[in-house]
């Protein structure tokens, strides 16, 4: 999901052409180069269904796809150009995410690009390359990571594919397809630049709201399928909510007058509680607690406007009138008052439309 926003940002910095470094050109040369492969690789889903040599599992979930983007499409969304061709990508995904946030504060290191904005990691299509960057950032001094993204967007530069990594081996596999082409697909109906609290956090709260709405229609209420997303909904939730007071447990140690070796001393004692309770088998940091922001932070606030607003559909029609001015700052963390934007936007609307419904 945010490797997707880094590889539209990078070739819109390749088109602007105004910026160097060693780095950016080993970005984009890689960036460029891994778009090209999965073009030339990418078949119609269609072709993929009707071939004899393509797994039963694959061709069952390519063939909900269709139905997917038409039920998206109802909601408001933009399902028209992406999601036709599939193609194989090794297990862990497309990209590996890069991200860095500073030993002692959430203020993600941000990477910017001309005509796209500012983004708040990078995406590479080579591990190695990723594992580069991340071990330069943290021999730089920033707690740094990188992580494989399943799903993955060009933000609308290209006509994006299926890619093989979306096809969940889980119970939930119908469920998680269904989520990531409706979260996706939010990003190609309302993508703010500069704004990816606002656009993670909008497509994150659509997604999940639109996977139940999806389930239901599609398998009914009591559905095996919809039993297997609530729980693994539940199962991830309890592990978010666990990370979450780690993570904000830090933020106020982060602020707090402790010397530096204190919080640092604390700050390992915290994630050593984490990494216990969680058994976890990579060691958070800084950069890993920082997504948690980005993704849930205003997950409530998006349920409040939504329940003004009366549907998704209006919400995200809403959404849809913000534009970049309407921020205070790039990559703005607080969205208290975008969010009351969208709700009277939304009441202003339905007022109109009971007062047309009326003459």
């Amino acid at each position: 999901m945010i490797a997707r926003s880094a590889a539209g940002a990078l070739l819109a910095a390749a088109l602007a052409a105004t910026l160097g470094g060693c780095l950016m050109t080993r970005y984009l040369a890689q960036a460029a180069g891994g778009q090209l492969d999965l073009l030339a690789r990418a078949r119609p889903i269609d072709q993929v269904i009707t071939d004899p040599e393509t797994p039963e599992r694959t061709r069952v979930l390519l063939t909900e796809i269709a139905g997917i983007k038409a039920f998206g499409a109802r909601m408001g969304l933009d399902t028209s150009k992406n999601y036709t061709r599939y193609v194989d990508v090794a297990a862990s995904g497309t990209v590996w995410f890069v991200g860095a946030a500073p030993a002692l504060s959430f203020e993600a290191r941000s990477w910017c690009f001309p005509i796209a904005g500012c983004f708040t990691g990078l995406g590479w299509f080579d591990e190695a390359e990723a594992v580069r960057h991340r071990d330069q950032l943290r021999r730089d001094g920033w707690d740094a990571m990188a992580r494989p993204a399943g799903a993955y967007s060009t933000g609308g530069w290209f006509p994006d594919p299926v890619v093989s990594s979306m096809l969940s081996p889980d119970d939930d596999a119908f469920a998680a397809l269904a989520n990531v082409l409706i979260h996706e697909s939010v990003h190609a109906t309302v993508l703010i630049p500069d704004q990816m609290y606002f656009n993670e956090g909008l497509a994150e709260y659509v997604g999940d709201t639109l996977t139940d709405v999806w389930l239901v229609e599609r398998f009914g209420a009591g559905a095996p399928e919809r039993a297997a997303w609530a729980a693994a909904q539940a199962a991830r939730a309890v592990r978010v909510d666990r990370s979450f007071a780690a993570y904000q447990e830090l933020a106020a140690l982060y602020t707090s007058k402790q010397p530096d070796p204190a919080k640092l001393a604390a700050k390992a004692t915290i994630i050593d509680r984490l990494v216990e309770d969680l058994t976890l088998w990579e060691r958070p940091n800084n950069a890993s607690l920082v997504e948690l922001r980005l993704y849930k932070a205003h997950y409530d606030g998006f349920a409040r406007v939504h329940a003004a607003c009366g549907d998704a559909r209006a919400l995200v029609t809403a959404a849809g009138t913000l534009e970049r001015g309407d921020f205070e700052e790039p990559l703005q963390e607080d969205l208290t008052r975008v969010l009351r934007m969208i709700e009277q936007r939304c009441r202003k609307s339905g007022s109109r439309a009971t007062a047309a419904s009326r003459s």
